[in-house]
This record gives structure tokens, sequence and C-alpha cells, in this order.
């Protein structure tokens, strides 16, 4: 495998995030488990690249999918095995309910694109041999020009209390941050430092890939 150049975040810094209550925000009444750095990393590379969908894989409360749809003029795709009950925001959202590795929810998935230029964003279950697995699966359906966004990295840098929070496994077994080294070895794959490096903040450390 190919060892990745080093991020440019600050990981400790990134890290305390999770203790000081800033890992997760609120928009328009809804929890949205990410950073507001990394959300704005999300708005300058749909600015720069324009996708017509965004696909994410994890839709926890949905609020990363509301905040897609509404910040950024985009049609979402979210697949969860655990989506209950989808919520109804007037918005064009498809929730899809499915193990996101299963060949009916891929198919779901590639038929509900309908090949539109389409990004993706991974955010399910964190283990490496998972996260290797959705980058085999989904990273075909990137249009060129578009990202490959993986994100949580930083539990691979997290002590073991916190690693674990992000998956049980994760200090045996590797995190996304592991999973990542498949794309630095793929000349398809081009790791966007410049973005990853845009503020100190970020819990995606080397999760920022443009296709082509």
């Amino acid at each position: 495998m190919t060892d990745l150049e080093p991020t440019p975040i600050d990981v400790p810094l990134s890290l305390a995030t999770f203790d000081d209550g800033t890992a997760e925000i609120e928009y328009h009444g809804q929890r949205v488990w990410k950073l507001a750095a990394d959300l704005e990393r999300y708005r300058a590379i749909v600015e720069a690249t324009r996708p017509r969908v965004i696909v994410e894989t994890g839709t926890r409360y949905g609020g990363s999918a509301l905040w897609f749809a509404r910040e950024l003029g985009v049609d979402v795709i979210s697949v969860d095995l655990d989506l209950v009950v989808a919520p109804v925001w007037g918005l064009p959202i498809t929730f899809v309910r499915g193990n996101s590795l299963d060949a009916i929810t891929l198919h779901q998935v590639t038929a509900l694109i309908a090949g539109r230029r389409t990004m993706v964003s991974l955010d399910s279950d964190h283990h490496a041999r998972h996260v290797l697995a959705e980058i085999a699966a989904y990273g075909p359906l990137v249009s060129d020009g578009c990202y490959l966004v993986v994100e949580d990295g930083i539990f691979d840098f997290a002590p073991e209390r916190l690693a674990r929070r992000g998956g049980f496994r994760i200090p045996e077994a590797g995190g996304p941050y592991r999973a990542v080294e498949t794309l630095a070895d793929d000349p398809q794959w081009t790791r966007d430092l410049d973005i990853e490096g845009m503020a100190p903040l970020s819990h995606f450390p080397a999760g920022w890939w443009r296709r082509g």
C-alpha cells in the first residue's frame, strides 16, 4: 500500500471537538454530526464541481441530508440500514432503507441516480473493512471530476475510548483512514490536500478524493 502524506489538519484540536460539544451542530431543528468546517468543505467542492445528486451512506438523524439539500441545492439519496421513519421536508431527498452493500440497495441507488452527475459521501460503518467495501461499491458511481468523501478518519488517530465511539473494533481493525490507502494506490483518484487544509479542524483526514 502507498503511504499517505501527512494530513494538514490539527489532529489533537480536531479530536478535542468530541469533548467540547462542537462535534455536532443543529440545523433547522435537526442534529448534524459534522463539524461546521467540514460542511464548508462540502460547500466548496459542490460549488466547484456541480454534482446534481449526492449519495450518502449513513443517515443517522437525516440532518446532513437536510443540509445538503437546503444549502447546496442538490438532490440527496441517503442510505441507512436502521432507517425507521423517513423525515418529510418537501425537499428532493430520498431515503433508502437497507445495508449499503446489499445488491438490491445498490440497484435502488443506481436507479435513483438515473445517470446524473454524482458525488458520494461515505458515513456509515466506520470499520476499515466496511469502508473498503463501500469504496469499491460506491466509487464507480462518482462522476468524473466529482468527489468521493470518506468521513471520520479521525477515529484512526483517537485514543481507544474515543475510537470505539466511531466503531467498537476500530482500535484493532482500523477505521476509514486505513481504508483510504486503497484510493492513494488508484490513479483515477486524487487526494485534495487543498480542501483538506482549508481549516485546522476536520474529522475527515485524507477524506477528500476527486475522480479523474
